[in-house]
């Protein structure tokens, strides 16, 4: 094959383009230490390396610096401690001493800091208490302020404990009260009245009694309607009673309604009493607030009622003397018992072998065992709930509508 001088001159300068490019291309030096060919991005600023604990100290004044007195978690109690020493001397292994135990009590530095107050209790020894009790019970004693009970203030008598027991053993200790009052003589009833109701173990179950049962009449049983007049002759007379007309009568002075017909009529007797002793006083001593010529006021003793109404009257007015008839029927106990001793007669007893009344007619509170037993308290108690059961009859009764005579 013949080659021609043209084909020498390209040939030539093929050569010469290839040794620029490679002149133009970089040159890699070989180094001991490589370096990453790829570009390195812009770096971040980076903020300033925190301190360390031990340059902290360098600007901390040692003398500010107060101990840590909390107690190690595995602080052992001297309960703790002498159980482990049993243990290991049910095993056979040797005790420790002493010596090693008082190493490994935490040990305080006492040194006060400046201005720090004078500890009163920190000469005391904190482990004296400690015992048999647990970890959970180890506080300081200084952090337990006694109450000051020269400053508390005492509740009255009727919202103590006492006072939310049954309604019943209020009324035997009233019923208590009334025996030791009549066994006196009539003369000396004011002052043994005054000076019973000094004491709190009578004048607190009276209260109670007084205050639950005013409290029943004024809310359900007493008519919205009545007059002050009707009140207070229901109030003055302590006796009373009921019979039917042979006619009907129109109105009522209880409810004064002009629709109602009256079928009952009702008769206040007796004497107003003194509420202290329960005793009658003359029918002439009245009461100064009555306006006098009024004809209202005028101790009317009579009134006409409707069925309703007159269920109602008698309800309010035993509600108001259940004090007086209560003491009458054991004054008359007492009275019998007195009677029968000084005749020599036969006594009550509430079975054969039962307790025999007392000798001494002063003794009340033996008088009051023997009426117990002989269901005379009871009686007077059931008599004292049936009254309050018809004060709630006569409430449902109203709700219901049911008051038509």
């Amino acid at each position: 094959m013949v080659f021609s001088d043209d084909d020498d001159e390209g040939a030539a300068a093929k050569t010469e383009r290839r040794l620029v490019k490679r002149a133009s291309s970089p040159v890699l030096v070989a180094s001991d230490e490589e370096e990453d060919p790829r570009p390195r991005k812009r770096g971040k600023l980076t903020k300033e390396r925190p301190q360390s604990p031990e340059d902290l100290m360098d600007e901390v004044d040692e003398k500010r610096i107060i101990t840590s007195r909390f107690r190690k978690r595995d602080k052992r109690s001297t309960f703790q401690k002498t159980l482990e020493k049993l243990k290991r001397k049910k095993r056979g292994e040797a005790t420790e001493s002493s010596a090693s135990e008082e190493e490994e009590e935490d040990q305080y530095d006492d040194a006060p800091f400046p201005h720090a107050h004078p500890d009163a209790n920190g000469d005391e020894d904190e482990d004296e208490d400690e015992g048999e009790s647990s970890r959970g019970d180890e506080f300081n004693d200084s952090f337990i302020v006694e109450d000051d009970t020269s400053q508390l203030v005492e509740l009255p008598p009727e919202f103590s404990m006492g006072s939310y027991q049954d309604l019943l053993h209020h009324f035997k200790i009233v019923c208590q009260m009334f025996v030791h009052i009549a066994v006196h003589e009539e003369e000396e009833r004011e002052q043994i009245a005054l000076e019973l109701q000094r004491q709190q173990y009578f004048s607190v179950p009276l209260k109670i009694t007084r205050r639950k049962l005013e409290g029943m009449r004024d809310s359900i049983v007493a008519g919205s309607t009545w007059k002050p007049w009707f009140r207070k002759a229901l109030n003055r007379y302590p006796d009373y009673e009921e019979q039917f007309l042979d006619f009907t009568v129109p109105g009522c002075d209880a409810c004064h309604l002009g629709s109602r017909k009256s079928t009952k009529q009702g008769r206040l007797s007796g004497l107003p009493y003194e509420s202290l002793t329960y005793q009658s006083f003359p029918e002439e001593v009245t009461d100064s607030s009555e306006e006098e010529g009024s004809e209202e006021s005028s101790k009317k003793k009579e009134f006409v009622f409707g069925r309703f109404c007159a269920k109602r009257t008698r309800t309010y007015h035993r509600f108001t003397h259940w004090e007086y008839h209560l003491f009458h029927a054991l004054r008359e106990e007492v009275d019998s018992l007195k009677a029968s001793q000084a005749d020599r007669s036969f006594v009550k007893v509430a079975y054969a072998k039962g307790k025999q009344p007392p000798r001494d007619l002063k003794d009340a509170d033996a008088i009051m065992d023997w009426l117990d037993e002989r269901q005379v308290i009871n009686f007077q108690w059931q008599e004292l709930k049936t009254m309050m059961n018809d004060a709630h009859n006569l409430e449902v009764r109203g709700k219901k509508g049911d008051d038509s005579d």
